[in-house]
C-alpha cells in the first residue's frame, strides 16, 4: 500500500522503516499541506504522528476511515494540547491510543486505546527522575507500539472502529489553556512528574 506518514521525522523514521519492511511504499512529510496535495498523492492510507496542521474537511472526508492519528494519550480525556499533563495534573487515565481522524480534534473512533496500569503509574510517580519529559518519550514508544499491533489487524481487514466513551462534557484542552498550566512549573519539561500531580491535589483541596 502507498502511505503518507505526516509528522516530523525524528518521530516517525523508525516507524516508516518497519512499515516499508512490511512492503508498504511510505512517503514522510510535514508541514502544512493544501488539500489537492494530499489528492494528487491519493495514498491508501495517512498517518499522522506529530503532525501538527488540522486536516480539512475535504481531506477527512475524502480519505474516510484512511486517516489514522498515533496519540500519546488516553482518549477521550487527552484531547488536544499536552494531554499527559492534564492527566496527571486532573487525576484521569493515561494511556495511549490509535483512532481515526475526523473533522474534530480527537473525536474520531478508536482502533485501540492502552491504558497504564495503576502500579506503573504509581511506580513512575514514586522515581524522582521521572520527568514530564522522560514520561512523554516513554509514552511515545508505547503509542508507536500499539500502533504497531493495531496496524497489523488493519492489514488484516480485522480491526474495528468503535466509539469513544461519552464523558457528558469536552476535555479538550487548547494551547492557551495547557501553556497556562505549565507557567505553574518554572522547569517545565524537566519537572518531576509526582510534582505535577501534587499541584492538582492541592488545587482540588483548596
Amino acid at each position: 500500500m502507498k502511505i503518507m506518514l505526516m509528522g516530523p521525522s525524528w518521530r516517525n523514521q523508525n516507524l516508516a522503516l518497519w512499515l516499508t519492511a512490511r512492503g508498504h511504499s511510505v512517503l514522510m512529510d510535514d508541514g502544512r499541506k493544501e488539500d489537492r496535495y494530499f489528492s494528487q498523492i491519493n495514498p491508501d492510507y495517512i498517518i499522522s504522528n506529530g503532525y501538527g496542521p488540522i486536516f480539512s474537511k475535504f481531506v477527512c472526508q475524502s480519505f474516510y476511515a484512511r486517516i489514522i492519528n498515533i496519540h500519546p494519550a488516553a482518549l477521550p480525556w487527552g484531547r488536544g494540547i499536552y494531554p499527559n499533563v492534564w492527566a496527571l495534573y486532573e487525576g484521569h487515565p493515561i494511556g495511549v491510543s490509535v483512532h481515526l481522524i475526523d473533522p474534530g480534534i480527537d473525536t474520531g473512533k478508536l482502533l485501540d486505546v492502552e491504558f497504564m496500569p495503576r502500579w506503573e503509574r504509581d511506580w513512575r510517580l514514586a522515581n524522582p527522575a521521572e520527568t514530564l519529559q522522560t514520561f512523554y518519550s516513554h509514552l511515545l514508544r508505547r503509542a508507536e507500539q500499539l500502533f504497531q499491533r493495531t496496524w497489523e489487524r488493519v492489514e488484516a481487514c480485522d480491526c474495528q472502529p468503535f466509539d469513544q466513551e461519552p464523558l457528558g462534557h469536552d476535555p479538550y484542552k487548547n494551547r492557551a489553556q495547557s501553556e497556562e498550566l505549565m507557567r505553574q512549573f518554572p522547569d517545565r519539561w524537566d519537572t518531576p512528574i509526582a510534582l505535577v500531580k501534587l499541584a492538582g491535589e492541592n488545587l482540588n483541596d483548596w
